[in-house]
Order: C-alpha cells, then sequence, then structure tokens
C-alpha cells in the first residue's frame, strides 16, 4: 500500500512538473497575415473602398485576396441611363512563390460594372529579384461580356452601305495584354516604373440583325460605338478615374514613382499616364503617399492627387488606408525604433 500511495505521489509531481513546462513554452505563432482597408473619394462625387487580406504561408509562399467598390456619379459627359453612378464591383485572388532568384506569380480578377459589363481577367506573372534590384514581365488575358444593347431605328454606316437597325446585340470582346516592371533600391530608396500594352480582337456574340456583322462573322469597334450610344463615354470616364482603373479598357498605361523610407515615416510620388482604348484620348494622374507606422504592426497611409484628362478635365481625389499585421517582421521592428536593417549584423 506505501508502494501505491508513493507511485501515486511520483505520477502527480510528474503531471505537475509537465504542465509548468507547458506554461513556460512559447505559444504556437498566429497566422501570418496582412489586412489593409481604405478609402478613397475624388472632386466628381466618386467614392472607393478597397480590402486586401495575404498571407505570408512560408517564406517563399505568399497567397491574397482582395476586394475593391467604387461609385462614379453619372455626369453631363458621361450620363448613366437611370442617372445613377456606376457601379463597379472587383475580387482578386492570387500568390506569388519565389525560388530564390526567380519568382513566379498568378493573379485572378472578376469585375462587374452595373448596366454595363463583367469581366475575367488571367495574369502570369514571372519575375528575376536580385535584392537591391527587380525585373518582372506581366501577361494577361481578359473576356468582357457586355449587357444587352438594344437599339430602334438606328442608322449604321458599314463598307457596304447604310442602313437602319433595330433589335439587340449581346457582344463580348477578348484582349491580351503584355508589360513590364522593374525595382531599383535599397533600405531607404526606391525607384520603380512600368509599362503595358493591350490589344483587343473583334466583337463577338449574338444578335438579332444580321447586317451588324462583318464578312468575318464579328462585329467592328465602329459598330460597336455606334450601338451603344453614350456607353462608350461612361466606359472612357471609367479610364479616367482613379478609383475605377483596375476594371478599365486601356491600349497602354505607363508608371513611374520614388518611394523613401525614413524612420517610421514612409514617402512616395508616382506619375501615371493612361490611354483609352474606345477613344484614344489619355489621362495623367499624380500621387503622393505618406505612410506613418504607429506600432510595429500598425500603419497608417495617407495618399492625394489628382486626374487631368482630356474629357473630363481635372479630378482631385484624397484616400486613406489602415494597415495591420499580425506577425511584424524584424525589418517593421527595426523601422519602428529608427535603425534600418543595413545597421544590424546578423550573428553565427
Amino acid at each position: 500500500m506505501k508502494r501505491i500511495l508513493l507511485g501515486l505521489a511520483s505520477l502527480a509531481a510528474m503531471a505537475q512538473s509537465t504542465d509548468d513546462l507547458d506554461l513556460l513554452s512559447p505559444p504556437p505563432p498566429s497566422p501570418n497575415l496582412t489586412f489593409k482597408l481604405g478609402g478613397q473619394a475624388d472632386s466628381a462625387q466618386g467614392q472607393a473602398f478597397h480590402g486586401k487580406v495575404t498571407w505570408s504561408a512560408s517564406q517563399a509562399l505568399t497567397l491574397f485576396t482582395s476586394g475593391d467598390k467604387s461609385n462614379l456619379a453619372s455626369t453631363t459627359q458621361a450620363p448613366s441611363p437611370n442617372g445613377n453612378s456606376t457601379t463597379t464591383s472587383t475580387t482578386s485572388l492570387g500568390g506569388a512563390y519565389s525560388f530564390g532568384l526567380v519568382d513566379l506569380g498568378l493573379q485572378y480578377d472578376h469585375s462587374d460594372m452595373s448596366d454595363l459589363l463583367s469581366s475575367e481577367r488571367y495574369t502570369f506573372q514571372p519575375a528575376l529579384d536580385g535584392g537591391t534590384w527587380r525585373f518582372g514581365l506581366e501577361f494577361s488575358t481578359r473576356k468582357t461580356a457586355f449587357d444587352r444593347l438594344q437599339f430602334r431605328s438606328l442608322t449604321l454606316n458599314t463598307p457596304t452601305g447604310s442602313f437602319t437597325a433595330s433589335g439587340y446585340a449581346d457582344l463580348n470582346v477578348s484582349d491580351t495584354g503584355l508589360g513590364a516592371n522593374f525595382e531599383l533600391g535599397g533600405d531607404v530608396w526606391r525607384f520603380y516604373g512600368s509599362y503595358a500594352r493591350y490589344s483587343y480582337g473583334s466583337f463577338d456574340g449574338t444578335t438579332d440583325v444580321f447586317r451588324i456583322r462583318n464578312a468575318s462573322g464579328t462585329v467592328s469597334p465602329e459598330i460597336f460605338k455606334a450601338l451603344s450610344g453614350r456607353l462608350v463615354s461612361r466606359i472612357e470616364r471609367i479610364s479616367t478615374s482613379r478609383l475605377s482603373l483596375k476594371a478599365s479598357f486601356l491600349d497602354s498605361t505607363a508608371t513611374a514613382g520614388l518611394e523613401a523610407s525614413l524612420s517610421r515615416t514612409k514617402w512616395a510620388i508616382e506619375a501615371n499616364r493612361v490611354v483609352d482604348h474606345f477613344t484614344s484620348e489619355s489621362s495623367n494622374t499624380y500621387t503622393g503617399t505618406a505612410s506613418w507606422k504607429a506600432t510595429p504592426a500598425f500603419t497608417l497611409e495617407f495618399q492625394v492627387g489628382a486626374t487631368r484628362s482630356e474629357a473630363f478635365g481635372t479630378d482631385r481625389f484624397a484616400g486613406l488606408a489602415l494597415i495591420f499585421k499580425t506577425r511584424p517582421s524584424l525589418e517593421d521592428r527595426l523601422a519602428f525604433i529608427g535603425v534600418g536593417t543595413a545597421m544590424v549584423e546578423e550573428k553565427p
């Protein structure tokens, strides 16, 4: 009996020591997530909201999902049929994997514009990353389906002559994009730029007016513009707005920017030029960004800028974003206390 009591006492002591070790051991790390939530407003009564979640699954693999929603007011130059604002919603999924010098990225975007269209885009993004420099390429393909176009007693001009048409057309169009981008810099300064160009096919789909098709069975861009009426002006308005640029129709886009990271703050200036596909008119956007690291995990980002377009004049915009990291990196912690990573030597 005495031996049994001694054995039970020993087991209890061992269990207690195990519990003490569990209390001393660090808890399992939380998922390495970054949350970004922000909004913008412009001088033409437009608003936009943006949310993004990024998961750093490992040192090599990063995954993300994001959502954008913008509302552009109906204007005299680009009126909507019912006078309501045009709402654009975009959902994105993507990720990138690093093989050391080589990075490979994939992205999917789905966009909907109220009373206009819906589209799906797939993008492949290979890149070379040398630490202080980065060079990447971008290959994209997109298919867009327009809402039904209905027309009545509309005079159309074709190579075979003019005629008056009444009916409907459910049209779609595909485009491909080819772009390049680069980054140069270190812990403090970073210079970056990008350029992309897009090619569009003919319009295809179903219609009850056979004569709007050309010899190849498709619909030319000129006939599409005639059928759509003021729809092209609304699409151009979307292309010239900073709030809805991601879902627009462009011939080309070019961007250049300079960024400086100074202790807890980061400052950036950026210039962007786009050319609308349907009208070939250009617009230029200039943006200034300032971010402040309130804690290693929490950052505030402010943005102001202006867009000048040939068709719609100047729109000014401002935005605010909140960024939160569940597991701030060493770089985040050092930046918060005002120490650059280059000043820290790694111990073997």
